[in-house]
């Protein structure tokens, strides 16, 4: 059985690199630390599908009275471990105790309660269930199939979608970032998006368990190839050697200070990128063509200022604006947090206060009564 030690070898390598992104000092530590899980997943689900087609093939009943389906809990974490790996890949906020972050769990839980479910059944039942479901799926095992599918169709696309966004900066940052990471990561998507739809009539003219396995088998040497291989040739995701070299500062050039600080200031201006949310010293840094370290030095040792509250300056000078706006349709300011590019009300009036000592409700009020006056 050639699927065994091939899916053996698939797990072996996919649990080094998971390992090597767990141990990895990286700058990009907790995005590495999502795609370290991912590949960990696709190790033991690899391991439980060797199981599975070894148990039912040589029809080994003390084997299959161990088994759970957890290989189905297995494929409902990969997706949104990924996603999250994508979102902080790109620097977007993310807070796991925060009801849209939570609700990437209700398709885990229903995966958890099925094991338990399945494990209560008692044992002869289960052997018999897992053999006929290989040969002819069972109306619930149809279900369940079909649910994985728009679970995993659905990540994909609004994981694309994530990507997509990038587009609202501009083409050189899409560009720029496709070129220093994110090219594996679309092809990745893109393949498994047309193995999905491409596989789906195939699971429903056959319609029984071991189409199913087969096809999560194709899938994931998809994925090994494309992931695995295209994440080592562009991210240069095995290079876990720190130089310590680069630890030590040497004094920057003030003419190059003085020319990427212009450059910084010039786009700022023109271009107004703080104004999204996910604006960022790493979006910044691509933006004008500098490295990310470069330009946090520039904003601390030139600019004594940190990229926080660099960014947020801005933001608040645009909020003062809309403040001490008159006109008859000023916006009110739980809009203005979101014309400024704050995440939230409560960020906006914590940064504001540290700033002007006082609430943005308060600023306004205080402001329309020198007005009035004068």
């Amino acid at each position: 059985m050639e699927i065994r030690y091939f899916n053996l070898f698939i797990g072996l390598l996919s649990l080094t690199l998971a390992l090597i992104l767990f141990i990895r000092r990286s700058p990009n530590k907790r995005p590495n630390t999502f795609l370290a899980v991912f590949f960990l997943l696709i190790t033991i689900y690899s391991e439980f599908i060797v199981f599975h087609f070894y148990s039912i093939h040589t029809r080994n009943m003390s084997q299959l009275s161990y088994y759970l389906p957890l290989d189905v809990l297995l494929l409902v974490m990969m997706s949104p471990f990924f996603y999250f790996y994508v979102l902080q890949l790109l620097h977007r906020p993310m807070k796991f105790i925060h009801w849209p972050t939570l609700l990437h769990a209700i398709p885990i839980l229903l995966a958890m309660v099925f094991n338990v479910l399945f494990y209560f059944l008692p044992v002869d039942e289960r052997v018999d269930w897992l053999i006929r479901n290989f040969h002819e799926s069972s109306p619930e095992m149809t279900v369940i199939n079909i649910a994985l599918y728009l679970q995993i169709l659905f990540y994909l696309i609004i994981t694309l979608r994530a990507l997509g966004t990038i587009n609202q900066w501009s083409v050189r940052i899409l560009q720029q970032v496709l070129k220093s990471g994110l090219a594996w990561v679309q092809l990745f998507l893109l393949a498994n998006t047309v193995f999905l739809l491409g596989s789906l009539p195939v699971y429903f003219w056959i319609n029984n368990q071991d189409t199913a396995l087969w096809i999560g088998c194709t899938a994931l040497y998809l994925d090994f190839f494309v992931l695995f291989i295209m994440a080592i040739l562009k991210i240069d995701i095995l290079d876990a050697k720190v130089n310590k070299e680069k630890k030590v500062l040497h004094p920057m050039d003030p003419e190059k200070v003085s020319t990427e600080w212009q450059t910084l200031i010039n786009y700022m201006a023109a271009g107004k990128p703080y104004l999204d949310e996910h604006c960022s010293v790493a979006t910044l840094a691509v933006l004008i063509k500098i490295g990310e370290r470069q330009l946090s030095r520039l904003l601390n040792e030139h600019g004594k200022i940190t990229s926080t509250d660099f960014i947020n300056d801005y933001r608040l000078k645009e909020a003062i604006i809309y403040l001490e706006d008159q006109s008859k349709n000023r916006k009110n300011i739980d809009m203005i947090h979101i014309e400024c590019g704050f995440g939230s009300r409560t960020t906006f009036f914590r940064a504001f206060k540290k700033v002007y000592g006082i609430s943005p409700k308060a600023y306004r009020k205080k402001h329309d009564a020198t007005y009035n006056k004068l």
